[in-house]
């Protein structure tokens, strides 16, 4: 059994008849669909004066990306990225996400970025010292108004080295910001860290950059009988598993 599905970021409203023939995963909906699952999710309002963002930001957070500024840092940002870069972000995405132990960039995950790269809503982020080593990824998702969060990646495998400890240590956070402030130049309204997590101290680190929860909706919809076949043996096969 075999059936494409689609993946659609946020959605205003669900009213085109091939759209409903098919099996459609929504992420980020910002209108309620019966069906459709609560997400919280943490955001930044862009266009405010800087003086405001700067203000949202913990104390920590303006310490560190003060002390930031002395680090020989380079910003690399691209909305078409190479399919050599994408491949190198995968690399090291990968490194991270075995350390960290949580899941990573597949092929499928792959072809979604080179999706979005042709539909120009891709933005790749990279953070690089001054002999080239990369230190932090960020890549997103990008439609109108809004900027998502989508893959976040630092060389964590690196913090020892006593000639990149103090890099490491503040490469996340300037690049995050960096790209904030530039986003909020393009003007783009909202920034998108993704969902609320069960880690607190994810959740904090968000907060920390002036983040507020915010309710979006996703899930799987779909008018098809084939579609919804699926559906319903998928959400038998999680309460097997549960």
């Amino acid at each position: 059994m075999f059936m494409n599905i689609e993946h659609i970021y946020f959605a205003e409203e669900r009213n085109n008849a091939s759209e409903r023939k098919k099996l459609v995963c929504y992420h980020q909906t910002k209108r309620p669909v019966q069906s459709l699952q609560t997400q919280k999710t943490l955001q930044i309002m862009l266009q405010q004066d800087e003086e405001i963002l700067v203000a949202n930001l913990s104390k920590m957070n303006r310490y560190m990306l003060r002390r930031a500024k002395k680090e020989p840092y380079e910003v690399i940002v691209k909305e078409n990225p190479s399919d050599q870069e994408l491949l190198e972000f995968q690399q090291f995405y990968n490194a991270f996400a075995k350390i960290k132990n949580t899941d990573r960039v597949q092929k499928f995950h792959m072809q979604t970025l080179k999706l979005l790269r042709e539909k120009g809503a891709l933005v790749y982020t990279k953070l690089q010292n001054d002999k080239g080593e990369a230190l932090c990824y960020r890549l997103y998702i990008v439609d109108e108004d809004i900027v998502f969060n989508l893959y976040t990646g630092t060389a964590v495998w690196i913090k020892d080295r006593p000639d990149l400890k103090q890099q490491i240590r503040f490469a996340n956070r300037y690049l995050l910001w960096e790209n904030i402030m530039m986003f909020r130049s393009k003007g783009y309204a909202r920034y998108d860290f993704g969902a609320v997590t069960n880690k607190e101290e994810i959740n904090e680190f968000k907060v920390g950059f002036g983040g507020q929860e915010v309710e979006v909706y996703y899930g799987y919809l779909t008018d098809s009988k084939l579609g919804k076949l699926i559906l319903r043996l998928r959400d038998l096969k999680f309460k097997i598993i549960k």
